[in-house]
């Protein structure tokens, strides 16, 4: 018999949510985490669609946000999805304690995964640790290429000497230039009117040098009026922004997170893509059957594909076409489908949005 029911190779955002979900099942696992204990390193930020283990680590919650482009601003708003952001620190410690109180579950911190490789009636892995038996793998781990497009970000929670910010309004995406070959943003979840994360965002194909987005970032907080203010902590990163942009197929491993294609391809949102792919993939291990994350489908890759295309063939276009999806998009529709939402109308609410010309030329050169 397997040591274990499932072996789930890292322990981040996506194999703690999976974790989280099986310590109530009659199923066993063990997490394989490099890392010898968790930071409040992260934060998770999403438009709340649906519930989750982690509803008790959100940490703000919004009903209105801003876009500003070269048209000015836009402020939208709703009751229905509240923009949320997630502690990691707070989800860490919850994900931690649902595994202590699993009979069957347990985590290997400071414990490396290695090979996989079929053995008997399940998977035998390698870890730093010595190897043990799994049923069902489920890989965490990155792909090892870098993406064709990504997300690059650089932030700082701060706290400021006096009064600097809204607290129930998020500056989503505020539009400058020249700081990478893509599209530059400033990004602000404001948790009073003296704290808040001030993030430094690029979409471009090169990661830029993170020296000059500390330094764009500088530049920001000064703009703020923040200049006498405390550093909490720091965060930076990088997010895929491709379509397909998953770990290859090896049978008998399911990749998941960002290694399952959780980021969605033309924004880079993942945390409510990784709870939907958890809940999906422990329905199939509690009816028996072998885990495997649903791939989107061919219209929305397509969708992905060719809002891709224009953003990298005109990035300067950019911020103008956020602009006006923001300003055009019916309410509620936009924030449901940049969440996974694929029904018919948010598509042609966001595809009636925009000018057509540019997407019928990108999507001429993928038909």
């Amino acid at each position: 018999m397997p040591d274990v029911d499932v072996a789930i190779l890292g322990g981040g955002c996506a194999g703690l949510s999976l974790a989280a979900r099986l310590a109530p099942t009659r199923l066993s696992f063990r997490v394989v985490e490099p890392r010898r204990r968790y930071d409040d390193d992260r934060t998770w930020s999403f438009w709340r669609t649906g519930p989750d283990p982690f509803e008790d680590c959100v940490r703000a919650s919004w009903t209105r946000w801003t876009v500003s482009g070269p048209g000015g601003a836009v402020l939208r708003g709703s009751r229905r999805f509240p923009y949320q952001s997630v502690a990691s620190g707070a989800f860490y410690d919850r994900a931690l304690d649902l595994i202590d109180d699993a009979r069957g579950g347990s985590i290997a911190l400071g414990s490396t995964a290695g090979s996989v490789r079929p053995k008997d009636d399940g998977m035998w892995i390698e870890t730093s640790d010595g190897g043990f038996s799994a049923r069902h793998v489920c890989d965490a781990r990155p792909p090892a290429r870098r993406p064709a497009y990504s997300q690059f970000f650089v932030g700082r929670e701060i706290v400021t000497a006096q009064a600097t910010f809204d607290p129930d309004t998020v500056p989503l995406m505020h539009f400058r230039r020249g700081y990478s070959t893509g599209i530059d943003f400033l990004y602000i979840l404001p948790f009073a009117r003296d704290r808040a994360l001030v993030e430094v965002t690029s979409f471009t194909p090169e990661p830029p040098e993170r020296a000059d987005m500390r330094a764009w970032l500088d530049a920001e907080i000064v703009a703020l009026g923040a200049c006498n203010h405390d550093v909490v902590r720091e965060e930076a990163g990088a997010l895929p922004m491709e379509v397909g942009y998953r770990a290859p197929e090896v049978p008998g491993i399911c990749h998941i997170g960002l290694a399952g294609g959780a980021a969605r391809p033309s924004t880079g949102y993942a945390f409510q893509r990784i709870q939907m792919h958890a809940d999906h993939i422990v329905a199939q291990l509690l009816r028996g059957e072998k885990p495997r994350i649903p791939q989107d489908s061919a219209v929305s890759r397509f969708m992905d594909r060719v809002f891709l295309r224009v953003l990298a063939a005109a990035p300067e276009r950019g911020p103008a076409l956020f602009e006006t999806l923001f300003r055009n998009t019916p309410a509620d529709r936009l924030e449901r489908f940049l969440s996974g939402s694929t029904r018919s109308a948010d598509r042609l609410s966001v595809m009636r949005a925009l000018p057509s010309m540019p997407f019928l030329r990108a999507a001429s050169g993928l038909t």
